[in-house]
């Protein structure tokens, strides 16, 4: 326990001392067409997570445990992609390419400092040039990690959102460990988690502090390098869990590519707001209640939306994580369920259970 307040105390002050001292240059812009806010906030908010895992790991060290050194090794392997993301936040001058590179470069070092790759993800072609052909299983690794650091960026729109969605995955990611009795994996997912909920604190529902590109990517990193890690230590868990449990914004990426692409005609590296949080926003919480809560409150409300899309990706994972059929399974209904409502939400078709409880908090706010 006193590992896990450590992780919560180190990031809920670390957060406090960057609202308090961070210059103009550490601040988040209002414009955008991605910016649902009009009030100053501190993007830093990855600087939190690594002072806190780092410190999380000095106390792993002074108290002697085995995995102090695998621990270290994980911090310096997302050295690159949080470096990448921390250059776009102080300097705004880093593309979405660049940043891409940087998690890439990241999943190469992950090979090279922990010795990790999949050589398997339950598909027989596929896992036979897995496991025969190193390059190519290094490649792939580290493409889906750059994939992952991505798409919890992409999601990272709105006060809790990215952060809720992590906490979550961190959760199930522990409690499987646990299971396995994998206590380096079940020690990083919950210091994880709690370094996640010092950084909560702050950016829930108020939004003094933004995980900025440099925690969205480090985030997502940490999420994909946790799913390699517990698919390659323990044979019988499947790959399809880490996949199933992270589908949201993995899907939300994969959704947004074709969108951009095949309906839009334009770059899937330019920013648009079409993204389903952002039509949650648009289409569900302004029109109910955003003359009755000032801004902060209802960039907030988006988030328990998504939160509640995640479980339906998680509970199963957790239930199902060593059975890849039945996560395949239930992987293609996540996928479809969200291609049906984004299209409902499009055409101005949203199901009623969803409006339902903004008219009750409209009418108790009146």
């Amino acid at each position: 326990m006193f590992y896990l307040l450590l992780a919560f105390l180190s990031s809920f002050l670390a957060c406090y001392f960057l609202i308090k001292l961070s210059t103009q240059r550490a601040l988040d812009h209002t414009e955008g067409v991605q910016k649902v806010h009009n009030w100053r906030a501190v993007r830093l908010g990855g600087v939190a997570l690594m002072i806190s895992l780092t410190t999380s790991d000095i106390a792993f060290y002074l108290s002697g445990k085995d995995f102090a050194k695998e621990y270290l090794l994980v911090i310096l392997s997302s050295l690159p992609v949080f470096l990448g993301g921390l250059a776009e936040d102080l300097t705004k001058k880093v593309g979405p390419k660049t940043r891409l590179l940087m998690a890439f470069v990241s999943g190469i070092l992950a090979f090279l400092l922990l010795g990790v790759h999949l050589k398997r993800v339950d598909v027989p072609v596929l896992d036979f040039v897995l496991s025969n052909y190193l390059i190519f299983s290094v490649l792939f690794t580290s493409f889906a990690l750059a994939g992952v650091s991505n798409a919890v960026n992409i999601i990272d729109g709105f006060n809790g959102l990215a952060s809720g969605v992590l906490i979550i995955s961190f959760l199930a990611y522990a409690y499987v460990s646990y299971l396995l009795g994998d206590f380096f994996l079940l020690y990083l997912s919950l210091t994880l988690t709690f370094a996640l909920i010092g950084f909560f604190f702050w950016n829930f529902p108020f939004g003094y502090i933004f995980l900025g590109d440099g925690g969205a990517y480090l985030l997502g990193f940490w999420a994909g390098l946790l799913g390699v890690l517990v698919v390659e230590r323990h044979p019988e868990v499947s790959p399809w869990f880490p996949f199933l449990l992270l589908l949201y914004p993995i899907y939300e990426t994969i959704f947004s590519i074709i969108r951009k692409k095949f309906m839009r005609d334009t770059s899937p590296f330019e920013p648009d707001h079409m993204h389903l949080h952002m039509l949650f926003y648009k289409r569900l919480i302004k029109p109910n209640v955003g003359n009755a809560l000032p801004t902060f409150l209802t960039n907030s409300l988006t988030s328990p939306y998504l939160w509640f899309i995640t479980f339906i990706c998680v509970i199963p994972a957790v239930l199902f994580w060593n059975r890849t059929i039945l996560l395949m399974l239930f992987s293609i209904f996540f996928m479809l369920f969200y291609t049906w409502l984004y299209f409902r939400i499009v055409r101005f078709k949203t199901p009623e259970y969803l409006t339902l409880p903004l008219k009750i908090l409209k009418e108790w706010l009146q």
